[in-house]
């Protein structure tokens, strides 16, 4: 499968007895932390929605952690950790350069030296720091009054607090407009909606003017062309809430949403690469029904129509072969047809049996869980499906008759059961049956209205759809 061929590994730097002469280091960050008791600590940076370890210092005589290597660093906001009780986070923009500081309080006792951007970076979260304290005590004090000119004071000063802080943010962006701390600090903005549209009498225009408006102008504050955003937390976080909290969860509506990010991508082909790879690998590996169109689409738009550079034949053959095998049986697709044999050997066309619904039951006699499952099937095909007018259609994936027939007795399975023992159809690859049991839901049109459910979502998934079915014939 795709998803074995899309892994990001850990690699760890371990810091070697030898010595590595400063005109020889691609990079060289000292760290110096006062009153710390460990010798050992990491450097380390974010990367999806997991950490990874970039290299690792002792400590040496003068009390100083030196991480220096001869292959430069890539951009990002990196972090300090030791499991004594140390973490901090720092900007790696710039390749050679010292920070000092304490464990009484890392961010108001930090001294940097040699780094511009980590001068801004640390005054922002000191000045931050300050701010969200004044106004977390104005916010306690307006919840525990009731004096309406307080209140109108406190509101003024939460306001005026506010002006304060978008006034630094912005002194950083002009003054250090090509730094990182400030693309950085920008991205951590977010997107103020403006007031809705109305009429002449004060009617909104458009009552979904704010959610369009925000996600239309969702991503503005991140730049897509500087692939040290990836090795921040916002940057994943930004396109997972992109798509799971502004998306409906529906495959056009994802395959939409997923090109709005990847077309942005193709700024930096970094980032291009890193958008690809994970949106496919989310939807391929998504335990959500229906979800196998969305990397069905994104694999053919960017891997199939040889966009994705970074693939090799191999992952290429996988893909390819993972695409045919998906494609034919998406939810919404007329089913791939079926020409089997009934336990008398006749012929049947799976097209000409004739229900409102049809349960494609794909099982083996042989199969532990399909032990399980088939009497469960089976009484509540006896019990609740017949009578709601469901076909139930079980095919055997073997060759062998005899054994699927004694099953068939054995369990008194009173529903079409069909084989296809002279394999006359290619029902196993273009159902993509890998495992069973495996069930497939038709309409009266044979089209494909649900798949992979378990046996004990059927009778819920028929009922809501006859419902469905009911109000749209009789509205009202």
């Amino acid at each position: 499968m795709f998803s074995k061929f899309i892994k990001i590994f850990i690699i760890i730097f371990f810091v070697s007895g030898a010595a590595v002469f400063a005109s020889d280091a691609a990079y060289k960050i000292e760290v110096k932390i006062n009153k710390f008791k460990g010798d050992v600590c990491y450097l380390g940076y974010p990367y999806g929605d997991k950490k990874y370890l970039a290299d690792t210092a002792k400590i040496n005589d003068q009390g100083v952690f030196v991480f220096e290597g001869t292959k430069p660093l890539e951009g990002g906001l990196y972090f300090i950790y030791s499991p004594d009780n140390l973490y901090f986070d720092l900007v790696v923009a710039e390749s050679k350069f010292s920070i000092e500081t304490d464990t009484l309080d890392f961010i108001q006792h930090m001294k940097t030296e040699g780094t511009t951007e980590n001068k801004v970076f640390f005054d922002f979260q000191k000045f931050m720091r300050d701010k969200q304290k004044v106004a977390g005590e104005l916010s306690e004090k307006l919840k525990s009054t009731n004096d309406e000119p307080e209140k109108e004071n406190l509101n003024t000063q939460l306001k005026e607090l506010d002006t304060e802080v978008k006034s630094y943010r912005n002194g950083i962006f002009e003054e250090f407009p090509k730094t990182f701390t400030a693309k950085f600090i920008k991205s951590t903005i977010a997107i103020e909606v403006p007031e809705s549209p109305k009429d002449e009498t004060g009617k909104e225009l458009d009552a979904n003017f704010a959610y369009k408006y925000y996600k239309k102008h969702f991503f503005d504050n991140i730049d897509f062309s500087d692939s040290r955003m990836l090795r921040t937390p916002n940057f994943y976080g930004k396109i997972e809430e992109y798509m799971e909290k502004l998306t409906v969860k529906q495959p056009d509506s994802i395959i939409e949403s997923a090109h709005t990010i990847i077309e942005k991508a193709r700024a930096n082909n970094e980032v291009f690469r890193y958008c690809v790879v994970n949106l496919t690998y989310k939807y391929e590996t998504s335990n959500i029904m229906g979800m196998d169109a969305v990397f069905v689409d994104l694999s053919e738009n960017y891997y199939l129509s040889g966009q994705a550079f970074w693939a090799d034949s191999t992952l290429m053959a996988k893909i390819t072969d993972r695409v045919d095998r998906l494609k034919p049986n998406l939810i919404g697709k007329q089913a791939p047809k079926m020409f089997l044999v009934d336990t008398l050997m006749r012929p049947v066309s799976l097209y000409s049996i004739q229900s409102d619904y049809i349960v494609l039951y794909f099982f083996d006699p042989d199969c532990g869980h399909c032990k399980k499952k088939t009497p469960v099937l089976k009484e509540l095909y006896d019990t609740k499906l017949k009578d709601m007018g469901v076909a139930v259609v079980a095919t055997d994936i073997k060759k062998e008759v005899d054994k699927w027939k004694k099953y068939i007795k054995e369990q008194d399975l009173n529903w079409i059961n069909l084989s296809d023992p002279e394999i006359r159809s290619n029902f196993r690859y273009e159902y993509n049956i890998e495992t069973t049991p495996q069930i497939y839901i038709l309409d009266s049109n044979k089209k494909i209205i649900a798949k992979k459910l378990d046996v004990e979502q059927i009778e819920e998934f028929i009922k809501k759809q006859i419902e469905f079915k009911s109000k749209s014939q009789n509205p009202g």
